[in-house]
């Protein structure tokens, strides 16, 4: 993807997750999902106060994620079908018509609860209004990265993780967002969801042909899609749990010193297992 398509993308993908946020589907309220989710437990203040992995293993919880991503499926496939009818023009959103941001809507709804699972703050936390924070695009656009496999989302959920002990909220607040040295692989994967975004808005556009048929092939290719969303992010989620991301290797002086002349530490990132000079991605 050259520089402008991908600034395009981007740029799109910002725009959706915006017009998304305003949909009264998105948020979950972090307390009050892990209270009806471990109602029975007698360690729910716990759970409350340091997360489910704060109690409960990995693996118990990647169980209890499959149950949530199940139910989440249902319910989405069930009003992507009615979504699928005809839609009024006066409601249809910037991002390609009503039931293409309501997808990404519950995308966005199951993500934070397959989070707070594995013990994530709240999304929303500090912005309760209709406006999204960077700390909050930047979690989200790592979340959609990992449910859609694109290469580079692990990375920024690892960054972002509070079970890492990282705090993107005070390092977004010291600096702009595009002055980060993660900007550009954010960017990157947030350019590549755009691409899902568009093509999953010819998806819907075709369904809409016949109305009632369209009902229910939108309605199947949510269920078919949704589900694999949920545990590939549930996969990312607890791998993340058990330290698979934690790639902290300390850099050789003498290399730090000769690679490419003289280069910052800190502009040098892990991605993926690999050395990476963000002043070289593009």
């Amino acid at each position: 993807m050259d520089s402008t398509n991908e600034n395009k993308m981007f740029n799109y993908t910002l725009d959706t997750l915006n017009t998304v946020a305003k949909l009264p589907i998105i948020r979950v309220d972090r307390e009050d999902f892990l209270r009806k989710q471990f109602s029975s437990s007698p360690y729910i203040e716990q759970i409350i106060q340091n997360g489910p992995q704060s109690v409960y293993t990995v693996d118990s919880i990647r169980k209890k994620a499959s149950k949530v991503i199940k139910n989440s499926t249902n319910k989405t496939s069930l009003t992507s079908f009615a979504s699928g009818l005809p839609s009024n023009i006066a409601v249809m959103l910037a991002a390609g018509g009503a039931d293409v941001a309501q997808y990404f809507g519950f995308a966005i709804n199951m993500a934070q609860k397959i989070a707070y699972l594995f013990g994530e703050d709240d999304l929303f936390n500090e912005n309760k209004n209709n406006n999204l924070s960077d700390e909050a695009t930047v979690k989200i656009i790592g979340y959609l990265g990992a449910m859609f496999g694109v290469s580079g989302a692990t990375s920024i959920i690892a960054k972002t993780s509070t079970i890492a002990g990282k705090n993107i909220g005070k390092k977004v607040a010291a600096q702009a967002l595009t002055k980060t040295t993660w900007y550009p692989i954010v960017k990157r994967v947030g350019a590549i969801i755009g691409q899902k975004i568009t093509k999953k808005t010819v998806e819907k556009t075709i369904t809409k042909a016949v109305p009632v048929i369209g009902g229910v092939v939108s309605g199947g290719i949510t269920y078919l899609t949704f589900k694999p969303l949920g545990n590939r992010l549930a996969d990312v989620l607890a791998n993340n749990l058990m330290g698979v991301y934690d790639e902290d290797l300390e850099l050789n002086p003498e290399f730090v010193k000769d690679f490419n002349g003289i280069i910052d530490e800190s502009e040098i990132e892990i991605i993926d297992g690999d050395f990476v000079d963000l002043d070289l991605v593009e």
